[in-house]
């Protein structure tokens, strides 16, 4: 009777290993998920972080939960500075843009920089609108630009946060138009809904915003769209592209990805990125692309590094060039 009873322990045994040990270990990722988006609920971090959650588990990447936080302030550094303290864990991901957080980090002077944080991919990229309420006097960014110059803190803006894209493009046009930085009026929000707000009741004159937020309003003949960013007029955007208008030096391109805290080694890294190579080639993460108005922009790792240290340098000479920074 022993024979039997060694086969069944060994049995028992083998079994316990293929399921994985009850403390999480196994295969990546061995425990649920936690995703921080750094800015408001129904922001762009926000809809980028519930995406990927989406499309991990409609289309079986993993079976893990996957568990969205919204941390927002002080353009994602607050979230940031939370963020970092999970020092080796490859369960804890946060996503974010390399423009807006990157202007978040320089304006607020942040003691945490991205350098520290691990790479993990860069994603997306999306194209932004210039809009302004359908009964304003503004028709063309030639409209704008005039009225902009005649006056401009009449010329009230709303956008993103301070130093992000959508504050650098107004700031960018106020200088080339010679008109002084402590004359640009923006008012930084916290996402779509309140840019709307501002928009709509004439508290603000223009806006500043992904296609994303705004299609809706401008397809509904609420907002006119006055120009896009990118090299290509967007989808149903009855709109001229900034590269038409002979303007693309105001387009800083964001790309939208995901980070790790600091301290992952190379084989943590190479699996967190792996989830994500396989989340982005579903069908599900593709119907998001299409939903979102966003573009692909795969950037895995030492790519979203290099593009991260890149779009640093750019956001500093930029803000220092403005007068936005010291």
């Amino acid at each position: 009777m022993k024979a039997p009873r060694l086969l069944l322990a060994v049995a028992l045994l083998t079994t316990s290993c293929a399921i994985g040990p009850v403390d999480g270990g196994g295969p990546y990722p061995s425990k649920n998920i936690s995703i921080l988006a750094p800015g408001s609920t129904g922001g762009g971090w926000d809809t980028r972080a519930r995406s990927i959650d989406t499309a991990l588990h409609d289309c079986g990447v993993t079976d893990r939960a996957a568990t969205v936080t919204n941390v927002p302030g002080a353009g994602g550094t607050i979230g940031l500075a939370q963020f970092v303290v999970h020092t080796g864990d490859p369960h804890q991901l946060m996503v974010m843009d390399t423009v807006t957080m990157l202007g978040g980090i320089v304006r607020n002077d942040s003691p945490v920089d991205l350098t520290t944080l691990t790479p993990i991919a860069g994603l997306t990229t999306s194209q932004s609108a210039i809009v302004v309420p359908a009964d304003s006097p503004y028709r063309t960014m030639a409209d704008l630009i005039a009225g902009f110059r005649t006056d401009p803190r009449g010329t009230s803006w709303v956008g993103g946060s301070l130093g992000g894209p959508d504050h650098l493009l107004a700031a960018l046009l106020a200088r080339d138009n010679g008109i002084a930085p402590d004359q640009l009026n923006y008012v930084a929000t916290g996402g779509g809904g309140e840019m709307l707000t501002l928009l709509l009741s004439g508290t603000a004159k223009v806006g500043v915003a992904t296609v994303t937020e705004m299609r809706g309003q401008i397809e509904a003949g609420e907002l006119r769209a006055l120009a896009v960013t990118g090299g290509n007029r967007a989808p149903r955007i009855d709109a001229p592209s900034l590269r038409e208008l002979g303007m693309e030096h105001l387009d800083l391109t964001s790309v939208g990805g995901v980070l790790a805290p600091p301290g992952l080694d190379e084989q943590q890294q190479r699996e967190v990125i792996d989830l994500i190579r396989r989340m982005r080639d579903t069908p599900c993460w593709r119907a998001v692309l299409v939903r979102n108005d966003w573009t692909d922009e795969w950037l895995p790792g030492d790519e979203f590094a290099a593009r991260i240290k890149q779009h640093e340098e750019m956001v500093t000479t930029v803000l220092k060039e403005l007068g936005l920074t010291s």
